[in-house]
């Protein structure tokens, strides 16, 4: 096979490979990426009913005073965060409002150190405050302590007044980790699946390719011989075999009354006599060489250290051949032929030459009526 149509198909073999494996690894990340966001959503509702099931708002704003109430809240507090420690990977529970210029002002840390949210975190805590609803994480939130995920719900007294937004804080760190583990373990296997698929692909494509390729460069899909590119192919092989010694001998042959039959039945038929007479040909070669459609009409065979007599056997075969190419006529074929000799041919197109001349020498003769010589050579 051509070297550059044998790295086009390879490259061509390969991005289609890459994508596709990219595609799948896109498609794997995708769907455990949101498999690891829903087990992470789950986790902050399960943590938040947990809590609002052990204290009330008024618990938290209690909380930091010394009365009786803030010390029952601060200790229940305490024993929550202490019950959730390493659960749930809460980080900080804390309440959050807006001062009158609208900035968010955060207070009674029940977990964690002091904190004010920013960027997308405090847009998702200032839209729970302005539409007074509950707020999830869109997504994990990459900020200066970490990867996070936050939920914001707002927190009422028991008659119903708006004390601000409890804010909760989760660390992803962890599970974020393992999924970029898994991303890396991922994108090593594909790898490996790329390099193992490009040494298949290679494999096959000189293997398993050539073959093919061969096949439907080198047929005639009418008759299903070797066409006229893998005539000249074998032509340039045999002049290196004559240039060492071998025998080679070619045969043309010209069909006799392809257009009769095309102009009188169609061209439908016109293909079954010319396939016909292929095979006719074929059959009188009786494997001594292979069989060529070098033209519309025309055939050519390449005989290679085969002997005289056996190369007359099969000319003669063919000029007294009487058998039926085609229901309404008989095979009629013109064969000349020559062998390779280095006082006469210069080049191996110059045994083309001669064997084309006899072959017209044949076809004058038949139009003439005269009978074709037998034994000749």
């Amino acid at each position: 096979m051509n070297n550059k149509l044998k790295l086009r198909m390879y490259i061509l073999l390969m991005v289609t490979v890459v994508v596709l494996i990219g595609g799948v690894f896109g498609m794997v990340y995708v769907i455990s990426r949101n498999a690891m966001l829903d087990d992470i959503r789950e986790r902050a509702v399960g943590v938040k009913e947990y809590i609002l099931t052990m204290i009330y708002a008024e618990d938290i704003i209690d909380i930091g005073q010394s009365t009786p109430e803030g010390i029952r809240a601060a200790t229940q507090i305490q024993t929550i965060g202490d019950r959730l420690a390493g659960i749930g990977n809460l980080s900080r529970l804390y309440l959050a409002t807006l001062d009158d210029e609208g900035s968010i002002i955060t207070s009674l840390m029940a977990l964690g150190d002091d904190f004010v949210p920013t960027g997308e975190a405090a847009d998702d805590l200032r839209r729970s405050l302005r539409d007074d609803v509950a707020v999830m994480g869109r997504r994990i939130y990459r900020t200066q302590d970490g990867n996070v995920y936050t939920i914001f719900w707002p927190a009422r007294n028991q008659a119903g007044e708006l004390l601000g937004v409890v804010s909760m804080e989760f660390s992803t760190e962890n599970i974020f980790a393992l999924h970029r583990e898994a991303a890396v373990y991922s994108l090593a296997l594909s790898a490996v699946l790329l390099a193992l698929i490009s040494i298949i692909a290679y494999v096959s494509i000189n293997r398993v390719a050539e073959p093919i390729y061969k096949k439907l460069a080198y047929n005639d899909m009418m008759t299903g011989y070797e066409n006229r590119m893998a005539f000249e192919h074998r032509l340039r092989e045999c002049a290196r075999l004559a240039e060492a010694g071998k025998k080679i001998t070619l045969m043309i042959c010209d069909m006799n009354n392809l257009k009769v039959v095309n102009d009188e039945h169609g061209h439908n038929e016109g293909d079954v006599y010319l396939k016909n007479t292929a095979d006719i040909i074929f059959e009188h070669l009786d494997g001594k060489g292979s069989l060529y459609r070098i033209g519309g009409d025309e055939f050519a065979c390449i005989l290679t250290e085969v002997p005289d007599d056996e190369v007359m056997r099969i000319i003669n075969g063919l000029r007294t051949e009487e058998r039926m190419a085609h229901p309404l006529q008989r095979f009629s074929c013109a064969c000349g032929y020559a062998t390779y000799d280095p006082e006469k041919d210069n080049t191996i197109r110059d045994l083309f030459k001669r064997a084309d001349v006899d072959m017209y020498k044949e076809k004058k003769r038949i139009k003439s009526g005269e009978q074709s010589p037998l034994n000749s050579r």
